[in-house]
């Protein structure tokens, strides 16, 4: 995929601005408070139909205005070219269109603008608990497992039907629970499709942790959440729980409760990695996430890069550049940084620069 421009228009900072994005990297810079990571939220609510950094529609909406929209053409790997828009009103509503046509879920959009997301943040993937993890593996599946959205819905509705249920039957027997085939059903199949995206993922995450720090050494493992590989497993799982499972009126066993694993010198990064060595792990299993859908299944992620560079090195910078070029995806980065302090000159020739001043785009003078 590629983001041919983007238009904001009150959306927090900005009045109103357009960016016409190159194919490849493309730098923003300027100083903080500028607009910068507004303008990557901007592209992020296209995609997603949510901003990255808040729920609350007023941090969204430039303030004493109602209303945030923003607009973006993309073209897929055929050449077709789609338009799409979000808008966000203070009273609650969202309009999502599709060349001018109305849809109603997100999930329309995002198909037609899948993004990875590199923030200050990113080490969270690492060290904070399993749901982002969880997260970052499903939205992957999303966009090669036509029928993964569905299922995924069916599974989370059937947890809460089942909590439902035990808890208005606390003294039932596991043979009487209604929910427990379909629960495992969706559970072995979700945890097939993770453990065999898993599995096609972690050669480009070797290769991109080699690139970024040849030092590093990681690996990645899923955590199945209990159930195994079959439904037979899983059954059996659910009726040794059950006790428990209808004490809390929760299911303890299921991809729910599923975990992708780092691990790192003999243990979990999360209990052991530096912050300096975990932002490197979640940058490199972001950009192999990136570099399974690019070249396995040719979807091209554009990338999203908050403050490009920082806390890096000059030699590790280059190496995330290189990493970065040889996915051969569209790279939408910002940095406070002015480009000639942050580039090399042959680089700066390769790539679009845009400079934001006061939430408006100016001419570059790099």
């Amino acid at each position: 995929m590629r983001l041919l421009n983007v238009t904001a228009f009150s959306f927090r900072n900005i009045d109103q601005i357009t960016l016409d994005l190159g194919a490849g990297f493309n730098l923003i810079y300027g100083d903080n408070g500028a607009g910068k990571t507004a303008l990557l939220e901007a592209i992020y609510l296209i995609a997603r139909s949510r901003s990255f950094r808040t729920t609350k529609l007023k941090n969204i909406v430039k303030a004493d205005l109602k209303e945030a929209c923003v607009r973006a053409e993309v073209t897929n790997e055929a050449g077709q070219v789609r338009a799409l828009a979000v808008a966000k009103s203070l009273n609650g509503t969202s309009e999502l269109r599709i060349d001018g046509e109305s849809v109603k879920k997100s999930s329309d959009l995002a198909r037609f603008l899948p993004v990875q997301v590199l923030l200050p943040g990113v080490i969270d993937l690492v060290l904070d608990g399993p749901n982002a993890r969880r997260e970052f593996l499903d939205w992957g599946l999303f966009h090669v497992e036509h029928a993964f959205l569905d299922v995924s819905k069916r599974y989370k509705r059937v947890l809460t039907q089942r909590a439902a249920w035990m808890k208005a039957n606390q003294s039932s027997a596991f043979e009487e629970d209604p929910w427990a085939g379909q629960l495992v059903a969706g559970g072995v199949q979700i945890t097939k499709w993770r453990n065999a995206f898993l599995d096609e993922m972690n050669p480009y995450f070797e290769q991109m942790l080699r690139l970024l720090d040849p030092d590093l050494s990681c690996s990645l493992a899923y955590i199945d959440g209990g159930y195994g590989q079959g439904e037979e497993e899983g059954k059996q799982k659910l009726a040794n729980g059950f006790a428990r499972d209808l004490r809390f009126g929760v299911s303890h066993y299921g991809p729910h409760r599923a975990d992708l694993e780092f691990r790192f010198n003999g243990s979990t990064a999360r209990d052991i990695a530096s912050r300096g060595q975990a932002k490197i792990i979640a940058s490199a299993v972001t950009l192999a996430h990136a570099a399974l859908l690019a070249k396995a299944y040719e979807k091209k992620p554009v990338i999203l890069i908050d403050d490009f560079g920082a806390e890096l090195d000059e030699d590790r910078r280059q190496n995330f550049l290189m990493a970065l070029m040889s996915l051969d995806c569209q790279v939408i980065a910002t940095s406070t940084d002015a480009p000639t302090d942050l580039l090399e000159h042959k680089v700066l020739e390769e790539i679009e620069v845009f400079h934001v001043k006061h939430g408006a785009l100016t001419t570059d003078s790099h």
